[in-house]
């Protein structure tokens, strides 16, 4: 399968891992991701005239329709922005819904398990909210980490804020409620949001980490040790 693949800004920076993750399991299951030529920022959570961040957003789309009428965006606020911009020529996927297709786990190639190991899914503000732009399958990292061998011990915080949004201006109020999801969370955090990666990798518990899911998917496939 071909895909155009917006990757974002923050995918470029700070987020490099969840890119270089997100482009080998895609690899690997034999899909192949065409970064959209020239494409710009969507707006993210920049504060401003609607219309003018929707416009961003329109251009990335009118860019990727030319390579694929699938995009894959797995930045959350980047997911939200192009699906809003979207019109019925184009889908706009996350990868978890590529990844809860059946054929992902017929594709996979699988070279061990997590052995048990506890985790928390972690989706944050955006991925599950509004509905109209939000994940269209339920649940996709619960099952996803089951069936890596993984053990699935909370999920009370999943759409928990984190504070991301603050991180660059209130970091004590941010710290605050990123130590509320650590607080409600067992073992370590899964995550497929950059900026929650950062917030909560920076504000961790001693002992605890924070992956993305790639980052096990990866380890099943025996490509990485993250643990």
């Amino acid at each position: 399968m071909r895909y155009a693949y917006y990757p974002g800004c923050s995918l470029k920076g700070s987020a490099k891992g969840l890119d270089e993750g997100v482009r080998r399991v895609f690899r690997a299951l034999g899909d192949e991701l065409v970064e959209i030529p020239d494409w710009n920022c969507c707006g993210a959570f920049e504060f401003g005239e609607k219309e003018r961040i929707l416009a961003l957003s329109q251009a990335n789309i009118r860019k990727g329709r030319e390579v694929s009428s699938e995009i894959i965006a797995p930045c959350p606020a980047c997911l939200r922005n192009l699906r809003e911009a979207a019109d019925s020529s184009v889908s706009v996927l996350h990868p978890l819904e590529v990844f809860s297709e059946a054929s992902f786990w017929d594709r996979l190639p699988m070279k061990r398990d997590l052995g048990g190991r506890p985790f928390t899914p972690y989706y944050g503000c955006i991925l599950l909210r509004p509905r109209e732009f939000a994940l269209q399958v339920e649940d996709p990292m619960e099952e996803i980490i089951t069936r890596l061998g993984g053990k699935v011990v909370s999920s009370q915080v999943k759409a928990q804020c984190c504070g991301g949004n603050l991180f660059f201006k209130e970091l004590e109020v941010c710290e605050k409620l990123a130590k509320k999801v650590w607080e409600g969370a067992s073992g370590d955090i899964v995550t497929f949001c950059p900026l929650c990666h950062l917030v909560l990798k920076t504000f961790s518990e001693k002992g605890r980490r924070v992956f993305y899911l790639t980052d096990l998917i990866l380890y099943v496939m025996g490509e990485r040790f993250p643990f």
